[in-house]
């Protein structure tokens, strides 16, 4: 099923869009040579977990993009994004 995709960007942890959505992609950003672990969730912090990246520690730190294959993952309820301090990410839902 073909639906608009939609952007947001964030660099705090938070809702990005309340009711059924698919994740599509994404794009992080780390600004610091910090080990963090990212987690998109559904409808809130306590939901399920939908995906969670590991972001190990790095020198010279560097974007990560992800393309979500077939039609996305499937937030029931919402999408909730969890972002560590220092680390921004610009996120494609529909």
């Amino acid at each position: 099923m073909q639906s608009d995709v939609q952007s947001a960007h964030l660099s705090a942890a938070g809702s990005l869009f309340a009711g059924r959505a698919r994740l599509k992609g994404f794009s992080i950003t780390p600004a610091a040579a910090t080990a963090a672990t990212f987690e998109f969730r559904d409808t809130s912090a306590t939901g399920a977990i939908l995906v969670q990246i590991d972001i190990a520690s790095q020198t010279n730190p560097v974007p990560y993009y992800i393309q979500v294959p077939g039609e996305g993952i499937v937030a029931t309820d919402g999408i909730y994004v969890g972002v560590p301090a220092n680390i921004a990410a610009t996120v494609f839902y529909g």
